[in-house]
């Protein structure tokens, strides 16, 4: 490529071009980003078409290709270092026969100047700066080089970008080597930046804590726990008021407490009884006493003891739930062991373990679709008649 004869630029050209790349590579530099949380690694691969811009190398050769490997690794959101390794090929052009090929080794910076602006998960995306200084082989030439590209990335999926970029690349031509032009060769480049990085880690449950459930999903990113949740309080319109706001009480007509869902405490008169045990976190352990702690789970559980005990023939499978987070097997020994736990309660107070069979229905039969709400975590006193066992399916 360098074997012709081509136009020089002025003297000090060159040094003012350098000059000023350094200079605007520094004032980007200058700009706060947001701090890394780790230092990120990313792929940057750039296909380009390559046009001559000096002459006689304009001359000589027609449109070629440029491809660029660049791997990144990230300081910040703003700066990331860089190596690359670009290939030029060119084929040539009327009344020549031999093609230009260069290979081009180096390294350099890679400048996002919008990255403090832009959200988190645009990790790859926006306008972008970059200048690399190479070692380029030309033939049995060896050469310095730089160059400076320009583009902007579209952030297609929290792994992948793809955007325009402009380059401009020179390949210094020195003045000792003879029977060669001592004038520098340049081209620009145009062509796509595809750019690559790890992909987003999905939203846990417990970053979301403002989500409604439609925002953030649980089927798009179930906790491993359940969440501690207190039952519903007088917060909205109480036909009976009894504390139990409409929209989840099961008895609107009736009085009832909370835990109960505002349903009288009847477990043996023949309609299931749903109460909110309050369970400790993530467990199928009751309530333990503590000082400044109101229990208000004693009176609810003991009004339901009593309520069995003066009713000899009364007979009632506990049956456990669980809300939908976490995995399905999960639930299920979880729902076991809360229904094994009130059981154990009500036989503290006096009464036979064969009036109260315990199973477990897991994640299933929830009451209300918003799997967070406390409704879903509760125990049942379902009555049996004689010789009746446990059920196994859901109540509509």
């Amino acid at each position: 490529m360098s074997n012709v004869k081509s136009f020089p630029m002025p003297a000090g050209s060159y040094r003012r071009v350098g000059m000023a790349t350094s200079g605007l590579l520094l004032l980007l530099t200058a700009i706060p980003g947001k701090p890394a949380a780790a230092q990120g690694l990313s792929l940057n691969v750039e296909p380009a078409a390559a046009i001559w811009v000096d002459k006689p190398q304009g001359d000589r050769f027609t449109t070629g290709f440029y491809g660029a490997i660049r791997p990144n690794l990230a300081l910040g959101s703003v700066f990331s270092l860089q190596l690359s390794y670009a290939l030029l090929y060119t084929p040539a052009g009327k009344e020549w026969s031999e093609a230009g090929t260069a290979h081009l080794l180096g390294g350099g910076v890679r400048i996002r100047p919008l990255a403090p602006w832009q959200d988190e998960e645009d990790q790859l995306g926006g306008l972008f700066v970059d200048a690399n200084a190479n070692y380029v082989r030309t033939g049995p030439l060896d050469r310095f080089g730089y160059d400076v590209g320009l583009g902007y990335n579209f952030q297609l999926a929290s792994w992948m970008a793809l955007g325009p970029v402009l380059r401009y690349s020179q390949l210094i031509q020195p003045d000792s080597l003879i029977d060669n032009n001592p004038a520098d060769a340049q081209f620009i480049s145009l062509g796509l930046n595809f750019a690559f990085g790890p992909a987003a880690k999905e939203v846990e449950a417990a970053e979301c804590p403002k989500a409604t459930a439609a925002e953030c999903p649980p089927q798009a990113a179930p906790p491993k726990k359940e969440k501690e949740a207190k039952a519903p309080g007088n917060t909205c319109p109480d036909k009976d008021s009894d504390g139990v706001c409409n929209a989840y009480d099961r008895c609107p007509d009736e009085s009832g407490p909370p835990n109960t869902l505002g349903c009288p405490i009847d477990p043996c008169g023949g309609r299931p009884l749903s109460v909110l045990v309050q369970f400790d976190f993530d467990s199928a352990g009751m309530p333990i006493a503590q000082e400044g702690r109101i229990q208000t789970m004693d009176p609810v559980l003991d009004a339901v003891a009593k309520a069995i005990e003066q009713d000899p023939s009364c007979r009632v499978c506990i049956i456990g739930y669980a809300s939908v987070e976490g995995a399905t097997d999960y639930n299920l020994d979880l729902s076991h062991r809360r229904a094994d736990a009130v059981q154990g309660y009500m036989t503290a107070r006096g009464l036979a373990s064969k009036r109260l069979p315990t199973t477990g229905m897991g994640d299933t039969c929830q009451l209300v679709p918003w799997d967070t709400r406390p409704m879903n975590r509760r125990v049942e006193f379902d009555r049996l008649e004689e010789g009746e066992s446990c059920p196994t399916q859901c109540e509509q």
